[in-house]
């Protein structure tokens, strides 16, 4: 199951960030935190720990912009 620290870690060790000002509604994409490329890793390490498929339709910055989207989003879509 994924969880905000789970995610946070990732985003250190994986894609690099530096999340000690980061908060759980900070945006990640709209403020250029993380690029486009780190989407692609990002959404596959969602799919694999969340235990959900995510659709095309359902990458938009409303779903994945934040910590707190991200989490909502995965909660949403494995209940």
């Amino acid at each position: 199951m994924l969880n905000e620290e789970g995610l946070r870690d990732f985003l250190r060790n994986k894609l690099r960030v530096d999340d000690s000002q980061v908060r759980k509604d900070s945006p990640l994409f709209s403020t250029g935190l993380i690029d486009s490329f780190a989407l692609v890793t990002l959404l596959a390490y969602i799919e694999k720990a969340a235990g959900v498929r995510i659709a095309p339709t359902d990458v938009t910055l409303d779903n994945f912009d934040s910590i707190e989207r991200i989490l909502e989003f995965t909660a949403r879509d494995s209940s």
